[in-house]
Parts: structure tokens; C-alpha cells; sequence
């Protein structure tokens, strides 16, 4: 039993130590760049690079990224607290705050109509277009 009790401690461990080295060199490159992005999450993009690319094999981090997701609704508690403890700053925001998500949603829709007009127009033209003998178009 205690063998057992190591190796999970060992893997939690190394799981916990390669995702802090990819929050890490979040935190350098984040800087290095001017904070366009935030550390965490220039982090968690590097970490999926290299799972996706295999340098990190997933198993090193699978065991410690679950009890993160795990335990994630419990560090979401702080942030509602301070949520609740700002309603009135909130409240004189949220104006603007709808504001701007209509105005988001109306240029997203009109960008996203007209990107499709254009593409089924394009594809439209080549749909029409005379056929040759053996298929291409003349």
C-alpha cells in the first residue's frame, strides 16, 4: 500500500512540476512579448503545443490535470466572493458591458453574412461555368 501511496505522490508531483514549468515559461515569454497575452494563458497554450506535439507525454500530466479539473468549481469561490463584494461597480458597468456585447454580436454577424455571400458567390461562379469533355472548367 505505501508503494502505491509514493508512486502517486511522485506522479502528482511531476505532473504539478511540468505544468508550473509551461506556467513559467508563460510568465518569461508573456513578458518578453509586451504582456500581449496573459502568462496563464500563453502557459496553457505552450503546455497544449507540447502535448500536442508529443514532447510531453499526456501521462506525465493526466493524473494532476484531473484533480485540478476536479477541485476547478472550489477556486471559482474567491473570484464570486469579490464579484459579490463589487455588485455596485457592476451594476453602474453593465450599461456599456451590454452595450458592447450587441454591438459585438451585430459586427460578428454582419462580418460572418458577408464573408458567406462572398463564398457562395465565388463557389456560385464555378458551379456555372461551362464544362469541358473531361470535367475542368473552360
Amino acid at each position: 500500500m505505501r508503494k502505491f501511496q509514493k508512486s502517486v505522490v511522485l506522479e502528482m508531483a511531476s505532473g504539478l512540476a511540468v505544468i508550473y514549468a509551461a506556467l513559467w515559461a508563460g510568465r518569461w515569454l508573456s513578458e518578453v512579448s509586451g504582456n500581449l497575452l496573459p502568462a496563464s494563458i500563453v502557459g496553457m497554450l505552450l503546455l497544449t503545443i507540447a502535448l500536442q506535439f508529443r514532447w510531453i507525454k499526456l501521462a506525465w500530466v493526466e493524473r494532476t490535470a484531473n484533480q485540478f479539473v476536479r477541485w476547478m468549481s472550489l477556486l471559482f469561490v474567491p473570484i464570486s466572493i469579490g464579484l459579490v463584494e463589487h455588485i455596485e461597480t457592476l451594476l453602474q458597468a453593465l450599461p456599456a458591458m451590454l452595450l458592447t456585447c450587441a454591438l459585438a454580436t451585430l459586427i460578428l454577424l454582419v462580418v460572418v453574412g458577408k464573408a458567406y455571400q462572398h463564398w457562395e458567390h465565388k463557389h456560385e461562379l464555378k458551379a456555372t461555368q461551362p464544362q469541358s469533355v473531361d470535367g475542368e472548367a473552360k
